[in-house]
């Protein structure tokens, strides 16, 4: 399994981790979520050639307390686009 496969799993399995809050909100915070995106820049960094992509990685990965949900999201989409176009 590649590094990109890897954290495409650890992705997928932050779903579990996934809560509603009380309006309905999807929301996706803690350790595992930063340690996450933390990988995914990091393997950005020394992986991906397109600077749009490595940059909107890194814009998600700020301050995922705020709309957490929807910036793991985006990261995780970043890194399945990658890995079907490979």
């Amino acid at each position: 399994m590649t590094t990109l496969e890897k954290l495409i799993e650890e992705g997928e399995q932050l779903k579990q981790e996934l809560k509603i809050n009380d309006w309905g909100g999807k929301v996706l915070e803690g350790e595992d979520l930063e340690r996450w995106s933390a990988k995914s820049v990091l393997y950005m960094d020394n992986h991906a050639d397109n600077e749009f992509l490595r940059e909107k990685v890194k814009e998600n990965a700020r301050d995922l307390t705020e709309n957490g949900y929807k910036k793991y999201i985006a990261i995780l989409g970043i890194l399945k686009a990658i890995h079907e176009y490979k």
